[in-house]
């Protein structure tokens, strides 16, 4: 996938998280992620009043997320939307987690280092808590 395909894919994402209100899991690539966190509806109520490309780029360039951070479109790694009611600890209990050892990667990487990875996990307790996002996801 080419970068500026990515980024059409991220922009589209984003707009739709944006309408939808739906939580999701934010990677970056240089920083720890944002974890269930809602996308600023500005950028949906923007593109309905008739906001144009040049109005759209800045706003991505300037993403507010519902942790109050505010991030560039560039910096994001990967967008893991989440369930609409949540994860409760019995759906993240009751995953498998051979799930993860599935080569899925592009160079035979697993699931489980792919998550672990994008979520920048420092211990192996945080690589089975993102896996278990990331598949109840």
């Amino acid at each position: 996938m080419s970068n500026n395909d990515r980024m059409i894919h991220l922009g589209q994402q984003l707009i739709e998280l944006s309408r939808c209100g739906q939580k999701c899991d934010v990677t970056f690539y240089k920083k720890a992620p944002a974890i269930d966190v809602i996308i600023d509806q500005k950028i949906n109520y923007a593109l309905m009043y008739g906001a144009g490309p040049k109005k759209l780029q800045e706003m991505l360039s300037s993403i507010e997320l519902s942790n109050g951070n505010i991030v560039n479109i560039s910096d994001i790694w990967v967008i893991n939307p989440m369930p609409a009611n949540g994860l409760k600890e019995e759906d993240l209990a009751a995953i498998d987690m051979a799930q993860g050892d599935v080569i899925a990667g592009p160079n035979g990487e697993t699931l489980r280092k792919m998550v672990s990875e994008t979520y920048h996990c420092s211990s192996p307790e945080e690589e089975e808590k993102y896996l278990r996002r990331f598949l109840a996801s």
